[in-house]
């Protein structure tokens, strides 16, 4: 009898070093989004080069240069530091280990990832790019290109060459082209070079200009000094479980075969214990052991050596985290948009943990629209790291910096109205970040205090004349009224027109809508302020709808007086992109959206308008839009503002735009606007091909012609572009008179475009279309198309490895497993006033994020649970086998 033969499976382990090559695993590890990887590639560059001129001690000279071509953008910075060693660079090529000189340690130096560079290098291939990154330095050029292996692992190819480079690093990032744009550059310079005083930035595309517009020179006086990369830490930073970790970070690299340091040897590494006599009586404090690997068998002595390393030092004080001079906050606001009068704080403290923080802010009125920045520890941030702080000054309470800014008029509004720039730095050697970007922070209240403190300090005169300028204008309404009213007392007043009345009551309407806060507001919002104080300086019975007001009367105040600070237009239109089902990529078209929108690449070529929501339907059923990739706008009526301005955004020649309306004087009028100047937009200028409905195309068409009246003259623009069938109908026959006998309405014809069935629609879209000769398919360049076929190919691979790995593994027996290990009962405990103990910390939580948050800080660490999963995917296997 044959036995069946037994077959030995190979236990595999799936590696996790791919995930700096996956664009979601990057979005998590950087905390930022696919669209800001450019930004977050440009901010490590920067931060890299600083750092490695600083460790030098040298004056960093830092470069940055950009260059586009075929598609891709190359982001090369170029420092003054000692050089990147090759054994360094093999190195960093180990995925399987962090590469970082500053893990661990706490100390106010810039905040980095573990992981930065990795990520430099995985970020191209997660985007579809194929070239190298290539480093520079000691006479070496390194060509570095990585890709994920069919098993998962990361593959590299590193090539080496001869250099001419013998002085600091350069290091160039290809990035597709659209993830970096010119403007983004200058910020980021301009950003870094405002709270490093002692460097040298030059952006390498603006310095053709001759004016120096790329190039920020230093302004640090002699003697001037911050806390560098090289200068040891305090051990006053440090708590019993930060220090377990860095001295069991030093016992791992040991293991891994590098040195074993003595006690005394780490002991000096500190700030104020260097000296070889406090070094001994910090070791004596541990007794027996000699190096710290001895630490490895008594981690319970770790405290103790704290303890003694506390005992034989002091604590620095603030003054050590260093000063940025406010002349050179000055001097980099005024380089970059031009200061005519700026305001500055400062405020130094020590927590009540004993940790010392600095907080400077920076305010300045500019000549040119600026920009609010924000920096911790001399590098540029990603966005307010006060952003789910509770600051109360003394006049106004907000949620962050930026909302604190805006409510004192110190920070640009909206559409960037007013000039205005501002710089909020923190500096503090143990910063808590609660993102993985590095960005926000949370601060003990007390350094809240101390951070509404310098807001309100620096922004004091700002909220004076704000309020002074509210005031003044309520009161100059309210005497403009009184005065109105004591006129028409004493006798008949003349009659009041709608707009005299509305733009008397306009400033207080304003400051109404707006509110203490400064808060944006819409036009309908700003109508229903007017409406009212109007009201009262017309004769009883007067109506004042809200299409005159919004669109007539309020354009014609502004032009006037000016663009209203925080003012913006409601959405009253959609932009349909085309190979978009389920309408995800829609963008309603206010003024709010459309200066925020991006035009996708290689999405579309041609964009048609047509005036009628209710048609949108049919024309997405019709499939139409993908069959040209062709954007679909629809609007009710005329095109907004904010609709001619997203047509002005795009590439003169590179999209076609056509436009579909009614067979009436407004329709034709719709299709005029859209391309030409008007009252409220005098430098608008779009070429607009117009596909009809035309009173001729109507007749041969054979299409209903309906009676309709009319009360106002024809716009004359329109009148050289009507045929003389379009004019007759158009102009029609008296119906009223006014008292003078002039005409007051006419009697007219016309053709909607609803008098089509809707196949005729479409079959008339695409005779248009090809009557104008439409665009082709939108096709990229090769180098576009072979970036997209290898994203799709990494996506089908990881794809079929994560089916593979769902059927070998199954979660409904892991999840379990790891759970067994859990104190479930602790971490799930969580009760109203667990919620309410965060909340008032961090006001901005929703019950669900504070959940989230408190579940989250009672978890073991991610080795921990990590190490629980793989032990239960281990005992899964043997239990297979068996």
């Amino acid at each position: 009898m044959s036995s069946t033969p037994v077959v030995e499976r190979t236990v595999f382990s799936t590696s996790r070093t791919a995930e700096f090559l996956d664009w979601r695993a990057l979005q998590s590890q950087t905390g930022q989004p696919r669209a800001r990887f450019g930004d977050v590639v440009i901010k490590e560059l920067l931060d890299n080069a600083l750092d490695a001129a600083e460790s030098a001690r040298v004056r960093p000279e830092i470069g940055l240069a950009v260059t586009w071509a075929d598609g891709v953008a190359r982001v090369c910075v170029t420092d003054n530091g000692p050089g990147m060693p090759g054994g360094v660079v093999e190195r960093i090529l180990d995925f399987t280990r962090n590469v970082s000189d500053k893990e661990s340690l706490r100390s106010p130096t810039r905040g980095m990832q573990g992981n930065a560079f990795k990520t430099l290098l995985g970020i191209p291939y997660a985007l579809g790019v194929s070239e190298p990154v290539v480093v520079e330095a000691l006479g070496v050029r390194h060509e570095i290109a990585v890709s994920a292996d069919p098993s998962g692992d990361v593959a590299t190819r590193h090539i080496q060459v001869d250099s001419p480079r013998t002085i600091g690093t350069s290091v160039t990032v290809p990035l597709p082209a659209e993830q970096v744009t010119a403007e983004a550059v200058a910020g980021w310079l301009q950003k870094f070079a405002l709270v490093n005083p002692h460097a040298r930035f030059v952006d390498h595309g603006q310095t053709g200009r001759g004016d120096g517009a790329g190039i920020y020179e230093p302004t640090a006086p002699q003697g001037w000094r911050k806390p560098l990369p090289t200068d040891p830490t305090s051990a006053h930073h440090y708590d019993e479980a930060a220090m377990t970790k860095l001295v069991f970070a030093h016992i791992r690299e040991h293991r891994a075969g590098g040195p074993d340091p003595t006690v005394r040897a780490f002991t000096n590494t500190f700030a104020g214990l260097t000296g070889s006599a406090k070094a001994k009586k910090v070791a004596d404090q541990v007794p027996g052991i000699t190096h710290l690997s001895g630490l490895e068998e008594h981690p319970d002595q770790v405290p103790v050596l704290l303890a003694a390393m506390k005992h034989h030092s002091k604590p620095p004080t603030p003054s050590y985290l260093g000063q940025v001079p406010r002349d050179h906050y000055t001097h980099v606001l005024d380089h970059a948009f031009g200061v005519e009068e700026d305001w500055f704080a400062r405020k130094q403290l020590t927590d009540a943990a004993g940790i010392p923080w600095s907080i400077e802010v920076a305010i300045a009125r500019t000549k040119r629209p600026g920009a609010v920045c924000f920096a911790v520890n001399y590098s540029a941030t990603f966005g307010d790291p006060l952003a789910n702080t509770h600051l109360v000054g003394d006049q106004v309470t907000s949620a962050g910096v930026r909302s604190f800014l805006a409510q004192t008029d110190a920070a640009p509004t909206l559409g960037n109205q007013s000039c205005r720039a501002a710089i909020v730095h923190l500096v503090c050697p143990v910063p808590q970040f609660t993102d993985k970007g590095k960005t926000a922070l949370v601060v003990p209240s007390e350094v809240a205090d101390a951070c509404a403190k310098a807001l309100t300090a620096a922004t004091r005169v700002l909220l004076k004349d704000k309020r002074s300028k509210q005031s003044t204008e309520r009161r100059e309404a309210r005497a403009a009224e009184r005065e109105y009213k004591a006129h028409a007392a004493t006798r008949a007043a003349p009659r009041v027109s709608l707009k005299d009345a509305v733009f008397t009551v306009m400033h207080e309407a304003i400051a109404q809508a707006r509110g203490s806060e400064g808060l944006s507001f819409s036009s309908h919002t700003l109508f229903y302020k007017i409406r009212p104080l109007a009201l009262k300086l017309l004769p009883a019975g007067t109506k004042l709808k809200a299409p005159y007001v919004e669109q007539k009367l309020i354009p014609d105040w502004e032009r006037e007086q000016g663009a209203i600070q925080g003012l913006y237009r409601e959405p009253r239109g959609t932009l349909h992109h085309p190979h978009d089902p389920a309408g995800t990529r829609d963008v309603r078209l206010g003024t709010r959206e459309v200066q925020q929108y991006i035009p996708p690449k290689w999405s579309y070529n041609k964009i048609l308008v047509i005036e009628k929501t209710g048609l949108w339907p049919p024309v997405r059923e019709s499939g139409i839009a993908e069959q040209y990739d062709m954007a679909v706008i629809t609007n009710e009526g005329y095109g907004t503002e904010a609709c001619r301005e997203l047509l002005a955004k795009m590439p003169p020649g590179d999209v076609q735009i056509f436009v579909l309306h009614d067979a009436d004087p407004y329709g034709y009028n719709i299709a005029r606007t859209l391309g030409e100047e008007t009252a409220r937009m005098p430098d608008h200028r779009v070429k607009v091909i117009d596909l009809g409905l035309t009173v001729d195309d109507a007749q041969a068409k054979g299409l209903e012609a309906e009676p309709d009246t009319r009360d106002a003259a024809l716009p004359a623009r329109i009148l050289p572009h009507l045929s003389d069938t379009a004019r007759q109908w158009f102009t029609g026959e008296p119906c009223a008179w006014q008292p003078n006998g002039k005409p007051a309405k006419w009697r007219y014809q016309r053709v909607e475009l609803n008098a089509f069935s809707s196949p005729e629609l479409i079959a008339y879209i695409k005779e248009g279309l090809a009557r104008h000769q439409a665009l082709g398919k939108v096709i990229p360049p090769d180098s576009a198309l072979r970036s997209t076929a290898r994203q799709r190919l990494h996506h089908r691979v990881v794809g079929a490895v994560g089916e593979a790995i769902d059927a070998m593994f199954r979660m409904d027996r892991l999840v379990p497993a790891v759970y067994a290990d859990l104190d479930t009962d602790q971490i799930t405990d969580i009760g109203s006033a667990d919620l309410a103990q965060l909340q008032a910390r961090r006001p901005s939580l929703s019950w669900e994020d504070a959940v989230t948050t408190l579940v989250d800080s009672r978890m073991p660490d991610d080795p921990h649970l990590t190490a629980l999963a793989r032990q239960a995917v281990a005992e899964q296997l043997a239990a297979d086998r068996r």
